[in-house]
């Protein structure tokens, strides 16, 4: 299954690297989402994007969004992924390559952040 622009994030729960719990319902309605599954983070490729995405995103550490990197398996989402969601789920971005070589810059990850931020809804009007 492939995730496309409009479609809705699955509801998930994983860990991040770093053993912490993650539950989608509790992102879900509060802040915008950048998920990133990898493969076992047990290679130099894979850890060097999920750092550098890391890195990259620290300048929205203190705004609405949450950024999920994770090895765990999400139904509907193929691995490697990336996947930028406003705050009510609605995919905005999505990439599944068949391999990590294959995910966007970590640059272009954060414009499709800054672009779901700056997203008004009511201009938008019910897409749904």
């Amino acid at each position: 299954m492939t995730l496309r622009r409009g479609d809705s994030v699955p509801d998930f729960e994983v860990r991040t690297p770093a053993g912490a719990p993650v539950s989608y319902s509790a992102i879900w309605q509060h802040r915008n989402l950048l998920l990133v599954v990898m493969p076992a983070l047990d290679s130099e490729s894979t850890r060097a994007y999920a750092r550098d995405v890391t890195d990259r995103f620290r300048e929205f550490r203190s705004q609405d969004v949450e950024c999920v990197i994770t090895a765990d398996p999400v139904d509907g989402i193929s691995s490697p992924a990336v996947v930028v969601a406003d705050r009510w789920g609605e995919v905005v971005f999505a990439a599944e390559p068949t391999d990590v070589a294959g995910l966007p810059a970590p640059d272009d990850v954060i414009d499709w952040v800054r672009y779901t931020m700056s997203k008004c809804p009511e201009c938008e009007g019910e897409t749904k």
